[in-house]
């Protein structure tokens, strides 16, 4: 650079700008910017490492520090890239900077780099820093194609379309050709079975199965944070006949030749002319219903005489598919309290990494506490891709919880049992006054499946009781309304 450079505006001669990056007329304030050249984010990252960490921080260098992070994000949101990252890279490698700090700024770096590559780096960097940093995983999701930016929404500003005419999806009925009863699934989705005569036949004529996974990451798990950008995380995207019960408000999907339907939680029976147009989200897989009507009458004989019932009347029974939600999550949980020492309690704290495999969430707003403790009856080991011919003839319950709302009620719950059983988190210490922090506890993938239940109901002394049986292995779920004796042998069996 010429250090005799004049001003173009005055003549006068030009000098060093102050922060470095470029000249300045100290006549009449003319400034000319020379641009610099970034270097490659890898070795940012390799420089910053030899800097390290001060263990005692500065506190007046750390709010210089904080100064020269917010002047960075304005000038990388106001798009001057020079600026932004001469700031930015002041904080990454400076020893007064601490790991959220740094975190941050990586973050705003992946913005002003325009290479893919260093777009990456600055990602690993900040997941390195905050592995759980939703808005950096968002951004890995973009690099990778799993997420593009027209699919990103504002839920605060989500506009539903209504679509004008229904989308059927492809539907069935199987009838048995030997004696023209229905024919459902068998539990290992190969094959079809007939529930009057037991004829059997495979799923397609060749026997081999053609269904495949739409989308997936793999197990039929969906990443959370891509599922929660996109429009799907707040509404519902597939147009589908429903049919809502006016006795109990429940919704049903429908196959499209389903003409009448039976409300399996009040019984009300509807003629499907009623039915809409609604947009929800498919499934990506279910539990095929393994246990027959008749299979559950014999189980519920038993029930009564185990309960000491007798005299009941039965309602029809119905089967349903339930939607339910599934979330992996994953993440450290910090606590402290008071433990015993001798005998005082003297102030602790810890911390433990949790990873929490399908925590289930029933697709209801309001469940009964059976309906809610049934979930966990089911093997998902069992589970197949979801293929619309499975509903032919089973009503499917539309979920009312969205996935962004059943994700709050999947993290709310397993704080929950962390509270009520904290003994692994605190390497089984008996604390008081527990505090958790939770910050580091993250959803990371999903699952919407639809698991079988026969709902029935009875009336018994001018009462009317409702039981879960599960479609999957016949465990029946609901309150015991028979003597002390009857409750005393049910309790001793395990059975709820």
């Amino acid at each position: 650079m010429n250090k005799q450079q004049n001003c173009p505006n005055c003549k006068t001669k030009m000098v060093f700008a102050p922060d470095g990056r470029g000249l300045l007329c100290e006549r009449c304030g003319y400034k000319q910017v020379v641009e610099r050249e970034m270097p490659p984010a890898r070795e940012l990252a390799r420089a910053q490492k030899l800097v390290g960490s001060l263990s005692q921080i500065d506190a007046q260098k750390e709010t210089s520090l904080r100064i020269s992070l917010r002047h960075g994000i304005g000038a990388a949101k106001q798009g001057e890239r020079d600026e932004a990252f001469s700031h930015l890279e002041r904080v990454l490698l400076s020893p007064d900077a601490g790991d959220a700090m740094r975190a941050e700024a990586w973050l705003w770096l992946s913005e002003v780099y325009a290479d893919v590559a260093d777009k990456r780096e600055c990602l690993e960097q900040v997941l390195s820093l905050q592995p759980t940093n939703g808005v950096a995983r968002r951004g890995m999701a973009l690099l990778d194609g799993r997420l593009h930016e027209d699919e990103i929404v504002n839920p605060d500003r989500i506009e539903r379309e209504t679509p004008q005419e229904p989308r059927e999806v492809e539907a069935e009925q199987f009838t048995c050709p030997k004696c023209a009863s229905r024919m459902n699934y068998t539990p290992d989705g190969q094959r079809l079975r007939c529930e009057f005569c037991g004829f059997e036949r495979p799923l397609n004529a060749d026997g081999t199965q053609t269904v495949q996974p739409e989308f997936g990451m793999g197990g039929m798990e969906q990443d959370f944070i891509v599922g929660l950008a996109r429009v799907s995380g707040h509404v519902q995207p597939v147009a589908t006949r429903t049919l809502q019960c006016q006795g109990c408000g429940v919704e049903f999907v429908l196959a499209p030749e389903t003409l009448s339907v039976t409300c399996p939680y009040c019984s009300h029976v509807y003629v499907t002319e009623a039915a809409e147009t609604h947009e929800i989200l498919p499934p990506q897989a279910l539990i095929p219903f393994a246990v027959t009507e008749a299979e559950v009458r014999e189980r519920l004989r038993d029930w009564f005489r185990q309960q000491k019932i007798s005299r009941v009347r039965l309602l029809p029974l119905v089967g349903v598919y339930l939607p339910v939600w599934t979330f992996d999550l994953n993440g450290e949980v910090g606590w402290r309290g008071l433990v015993a020492r001798g005998d005082e309690w003297v102030p602790a704290s810890g911390s433990d990494y949790m990873l929490i495999d399908d925590h289930r969430v029933l697709g209801q707003r309001r469940p009964s506490k059976h309906l809610r403790r049934s979930l966990t009856d089911y093997d998902l080991d069992q589970l197949v891709t979801y293929d619309a011919r499975y509903l032919a003839d089973w009503p499917a319950q539309r979920y009312q919880l969205a996935l962004a709302d059943a994700s709050i009620v999947a993290r709310k719950e397993v704080l929950q049992t962390i509270r009520r059983n904290p003994s692994r988190l605190t390497n089984g210490q008996t604390v008081r006054d527990l505090t958790l922090n939770s910050s580091g506890l993250m959803v990371m993938s999903y699952k919407l499946l639809l698991l079988p239940m026969w709902m029935v109901h009875y009336e018994w002394e001018d009462k009317r009781v409702d039981l879960f049986v599960n479609g999957q292995n016949g465990r029946i779920r609901g309150e015991k309304q028979g003597g002390i004796v009857g409750k005393f042998v049910s309790w001793l069996r395990g059975d709820s």
